[in-house]
């Protein structure tokens, strides 16, 4: 019994190390969304947002806030190389007639993250041919 608490313990001492570790490298942006969008399966109000981006190993995890707390979503991505590898900040929008999806996270670090696509995206995109939208980050 001892020694399943000591695992346990153990247990629970690495995983919060490994949090802590995690969180260590976050970025946050903020970007004014004119429109109206959806990050993985929530659709979300135009506004003022924070993107919060948390390395979890293998990939990414952004919490995506609206400022005034009317909107929120958890979505991950993975690291993809891209021909224009910049140090800018953006944010890339799949766009489908008037629905727009969140597909890419430009953080400024000349890293590009790319948000696996919603079955909401995936049914657009078989009704009707998309564009790329980029939304310019300050």
């Amino acid at each position: 019994m001892k020694k399943q608490s000591l695992a346990a313990s153990v247990a629970l001492l690495v995983s919060i190390v490994a949090a802590s570790a995690s969180f260590a490298h976050s970025c946050v942006l903020s970007a004014n969304i004119p429109f109206a969008f959806e990050a993985g399966n929530k659709t979300l109000p135009a506004g003022q947002y924070q993107i919060e981006s948390v390395i979890t190993g293998d990939g990414t995890l952004h919490r995506i806030r609206r400022v005034d707390g009317k909107g929120q979503a958890l979505v991950s991505s993975i690291r993809v190389t891209s021909k224009n590898e910049k140090a800018v900040q953006k944010l890339v929008f799949h766009r489908y007639g008037r629905s727009y999806f969140l597909a890419e996270i430009w953080n400024g670090d000349g890293r590009v993250r790319q948000l696996f696509e919603s079955e909401q995206e995936k049914e657009a995109a078989r009704g009707e041919e998309g564009t790329e939208v980029a939304l310019s980050l300050k």
